[in-house]
């Protein structure tokens, strides 16, 4: 009876855990992704899921289907909701293998090994669910940073302004 007890908690906590990582990984395609298509996809699978459990008739698989994928099928499309206006605001997508410079952001706090690495371009190695990157940089060497302060332009490469008929 106790390993039957303890299966099943250790059964029900790998669920939650796997359930709360489908919301992480609602996070994570959210900065990856500006495309509405990757978010309402998967929303329609699950409710074609749930309307065919409708149907079935068996009302336990019904009540499971809806606790479990109403809450996905809302998160998903308020975030696939949300694609034209990252869009519009010209929302840049963060991907593994992208380079980004890092620039200083008045909105973000850097700590002192943060602010090192202004004005350097890295890869990205991850994307969090935070809002965060890790990056590797020339050198071998490695920080964690928030996306607000990555820019896919140089630092200080603005536009020389025509100051008259001799600048083209």
């Amino acid at each position: 009876m106790m390993f039957e007890l303890l299966f099943l908690c250790e059964l029900l906590f790998w669920v939650g855990a796997m359930y709360l990582s489908i919301f992480e990984w609602i996070k994570v395609r959210d900065i990856k992704s500006n495309e509405k298509n990757d978010f309402f996809i998967p929303a329609g699978f699950l409710a074609i899921v749930f309307v065919g459990s409708l149907f079935l008739e068996i009302p336990i698989f019904s009540a499971f289907c809806a606790i479990a994928f109403l809450p996905l099928i809302i998160a998903l499309v308020m975030t696939g909701l949300a694609q034209d206006k990252q869009k519009s605001d010209g929302d840049l997508t963060y991907n593994v293998g992208d380079r980004f410079w890092v620039i200083p952001n008045e909105d973000v706090s850097l700590s002192a090994d943060q602010e090192a690495f202004i004005g350097k371009e890295g890869e990205i190695d991850e994307v969090n669910h935070d809002r965060t990157v890790s990056m590797t940089f020339s050198g071998g060497s490695e920080a964690e940073l928030p996306i607000q302060c990555l820019s896919n332009t140089p630092p200080n490469s603005e536009k020389p302004e025509n100051k008259g008929w001799w600048t083209k």
